[in-house]
């Protein structure tokens, strides 16, 4: 979990490929860490959230999920929902920068942010039951939040996988873009312009309107 500031943006990578950034504990706390770091930094206009090497995030690192001891699955868990809720709750408004496989906790990671935008290759699935496993109920709660009762259903219950265009037109995401890293790019030059009062205040408006649809 790699974290870079440059111009006025941190840019949180997620960073273990050859797992598609399957998230393990101890990238958990790296993420708790470098999201502190960006909250007690100033400057700082705009967050994005991206993953390296083809994929956002696999989800969470099922070999610790299934761990035999009790405690250290809990443990996993709650260190899971402190990070993204910290996440969530970071002042600059963040993008989820996404590109192929978003499962399961990469799309709690997207969730906290507050635009996502995809490549045309992105999937988007949360196969909690399929893995034995439960997913969180604050996850679930912004699931539910962003794309409604019924579209979270057929994720949560359904175990249905989809794909860019599916996840646009249900909400899961704002924008499929065929270049990804360019459309972002655009909206942060639009941000680097602007007062970080301004800002501020409209990244407060915008989520408070989101909490009451």
């Amino acid at each position: 979990m790699r974290l870079d500031v440059l111009d006025r943006v941190a840019r949180l990578t997620i960073d273990r490929p050859e797992k598609r950034n399957a998230m393990s504990a101890e990238m958990w706390r790296t993420l708790l860490r470098h999201v502190k770091s960006i909250g007690e930094a100033s400057g700082i206009s705009a967050v994005v959230l991206t993953g390296a090497g083809g994929s956002f995030s696999a989800g969470g690192d099922l070999t610790e999920l299934r761990a035999p001891d009790p405690e250290e699955v809990d443990g996993y868990r709650a260190l899971a929902e402190t990070a993204v809720t910290a996440l969530m709750e970071l002042k600059p408004p963040k993008f989820a920068q996404i590109d192929g496989a978003c499962f399961g906790a990469g799309c709690s990671l997207a969730l906290a942010c507050d635009v996502r935008i995809c490549s045309p290759t992105s999937q988007f699935a949360i196969p909690a039951l399929k893995n034995g496993l439960t997913y969180e109920p604050a996850f679930v709660r912004r699931l539910v939040q962003v794309v409604g009762s019924g579209p979270a259903g057929l994720l949560l219950y359904g175990g249905e996988r989809w794909n860019a265009q599916e996840a646009a037109a249900r909400g899961l995401v704002d924008k499929r873009a065929e270049d990804v890293s360019a459309t972002v790019e655009r909206i942060l030059a639009n941000l680097r312009g602007a007062n970080d009062s301004a800002i501020a205040s409209m990244t407060t408006a915008i989520r408070a309107a989101l909490r009451f649809r």
